[in-house]
């Protein structure tokens, strides 16, 4: 049977159901408060920490759940008895590095000195580091040069004006002995061909003979000499350069000499002189008639000469000339070449001490 309260009960009614809920509400916010104070388990603390290791979730996302550990099994089947690791023999978890913004980690602070061992000396402070070396001038490191694609017909065109490079002191001169080690060029020059051929002897044991004998007469003369390879130094500078070669004709019916300077020349009146001087002294030296008819555009157009294109050439200002001594296929020539190559040499150095000795202002 069911009373209903009277209309003065009511509020007293209602006062008591209010209570007992607010009561209930109380109750069970502090039982949450109490949980949340408990300690997290050891799974939850190694999936909360404060920053994230790399491949963990980025800032402002939760990351996934932890795996939950499969327990160890005995060989029977039954749960296997907790594993206890000493703590002392256990080595301590390396900590966790803090990820940056971007996925980096921040740089390891410095590891600390070791101790000094007794009878070795101290390890010397850390260096600071330096930013990267400056590239060396054009001017100092030739080879680094990039020419790029030559202009047309910039390969012809005039070297630009440059002075006679005639410093005080002791004069030097390069003889160059064509074709010996060609080899051993570097990759700009690799495609050279190695010389005639004659009486058994190949080109280059024959310029490197009359190099040998024409240095020692003008070191006699107290001129320094570098008796020079194919390969020549980067940017070479002398009082005079000259190259030897010996000429060769499949027909072998040419015979005689020629000598000629670079056609783009960057100071053609010295090298004019010098193969004035040169054609003076080598043609009365040696007998042998001039075939001048038969200069080629490869000795007009020498690679030691072209310093536009090559590192290892001759710089611009040193006077040049290229000397073909004689044919290696002509029995006549290759007869004073091999057989008294004394005077071959002395029309080489008489005619460079001829040129030095009206050279003489820069």
């Amino acid at each position: 049977m069911h009373i209903a309260p009277t209309r003065a009960a009511r509020p007293a009614m209602m006062r008591w159901i209010y209570g007992v809920a607010a009561l209930t509400l109380l109750a069970t916010a502090c039982a949450s408060s109490v949980a949340g104070s408990a300690p997290p388990t050891s799974a939850e603390a190694v999936a909360q920490p404060a920053l994230v290791a790399e491949g963990g979730s980025p800032e402002g996302e939760s990351p996934s759940p932890p795996a939950q550990a499969l327990p160890e099994t005995a060989p029977s089947g039954q749960p296997a008895a907790p594993r206890v690791e000493s703590s002392a023999s256990a080595p301590p978890e390396p900590p966790v590095r803090p990820v940056l913004q971007g996925g980096s980690f921040p740089p390891a602070a410095p590891a600390p000195p070791e101790p000094p061992v007794a009878g070795l000396p101290a390890a010397p402070a850390a260096v600071a580091p330096v930013g990267p070396l400056a590239a060396l001038p054009v001017a100092d490191d030739p080879c680094q040069r990039s020419p790029g694609p030559l202009a047309p017909r910039s390969f012809r065109a005039p070297l630009p004006p440059a002075p006679v490079w005639n410093p005080p002191g002791p004069k030097r001169v390069g003889l160059q002995a064509g074709h010996w080690l060609t080899e051993q060029t570097p990759p700009e020059l690799r495609g050279l061909q190695h010389g005639a051929t004659g009486g058994g002897k190949q080109e280059w044991e024959v310029n490197l003979e009359l190099a040998q004998r024409a240095a020692r007469l003008l070191e006699a003369a107290g001129v320094e000499v570098d008796i020079l390879p194919t390969t020549v130094p980067p940017h070479y500078r002398a009082h005079a350069f000259v190259s030897i070669h010996a000429d060769g004709d499949l027909a072998g019916q040419l015979r005689g000499f020629k000598i000629a300077r670079p056609a783009f020349s960057s100071i053609p009146e010295t090298d004019d002189q010098l193969v004035a001087a040169l054609y003076a002294a080598y043609g009365p030296a040696t007998g042998l008639q001039r075939d001048d008819e038969h200069i080629s555009l490869r000795m007009r157009y020498y690679y030691a000469f072209n310093s536009r294109r090559y590192c290892h050439t001759v710089a611009p200002g040193v006077p040049q000339a290229i000397v073909e001594t004689g044919f290696l296929t002509s029995a006549a020539d290759r007869q004073l070449l091999l057989g008294t190559p004394d005077l071959a040499a002395r029309g080489i150095a008489e005619g460079v001490l001829a040129f030095l000795n009206g050279n003489t202002e820069p």
